[in-house]
């Protein structure tokens, strides 16, 4: 019983010091912030806070890696069916199930956490990451659809930089959708991406069901 006290106040702490940093942060920029500035605000001591994180940097890269994996994983259990082509299906069914509606709510349910990291706050390698794992998780979904289905890609592009295209154009709409305070819901930012993309995608891919 004692050890599930102790786990549920270190979980509470850490997470009281992650939401200080994201919100000092957004006040006053990343190299501004103090570790007594951190604390403060996380009703936190000092001594408290290097049992857990080295430098204010080591909480901030742990903060963005929880996000960064949490979303992957839910990314990777959506079935490879509910994942649509452009073209594919018909109707409003087309966008409630995909797997950018899960990057919208999920940008929705750390808005804070999103905005620093899209505004390039303190580690430039963060977007670059997110990036990466975006253009990887679209090569190998149109990889696994031409190995495991009767549809062929004569991509005018190569496919490595249509997949870097869209990760790039999804965190820039990503961006503004957060600066702007979330005008329109996940779902229909979802919807809206997807119809401005899945158009021209179509053609520069070029799908054909054989």
């Amino acid at each position: 019983m004692q050890v599930k006290k102790s786990d549920r106040r270190v979980s509470r702490t850490r997470r009281n010091l992650r939401e200080a940093l994201m919100s000092l942060i957004l006040e006053k920029g990343y190299d501004a912030v103090t570790i007594e500035e951190i604390t403060s605000r996380a009703d936190s001591g000092r001594t408290t806070f290097y049992l857990h994180y080295r430098d204010k940097e080591e909480l901030l890269l742990e903060s963005i890696n929880n996000a960064v994996d949490d979303l992957f994983a839910q990314v990777s259990q959506m079935p490879l069916a509910e994942w649509k082509l452009p073209g594919e299906g018909a109707g409003e069914e087309v966008f409630s199930l995909s797997p950018i509606l899960l990057v919208f709510q999920h940008a929705a349910e750390n808005a804070d956490l999103y905005r620093v990291v899209l505004r390039g706050e303190g580690i430039s390698k963060t977007q670059n990451r997110i990036r990466g794992i975006i253009a990887n998780a679209v090569s190998e979904f149109l990889h696994l659809r031409a190995e495991r289905e009767a549809i062929s890609f004569h991509p005018m592009v190569p496919v490595e930089v249509f997949a870097n295209y869209f990760a790039g154009s999804l965190l820039g709409i990503l961006t503004w959708w957060l600066e702007s305070n979330m005008p329109y819901s996940a779902e229909k930012m979802a919807e809206m991406y997807q119809r401005m993309v899945y158009l021209g995608a179509r053609e520069v891919l070029g799908v054909s069901y054989n």
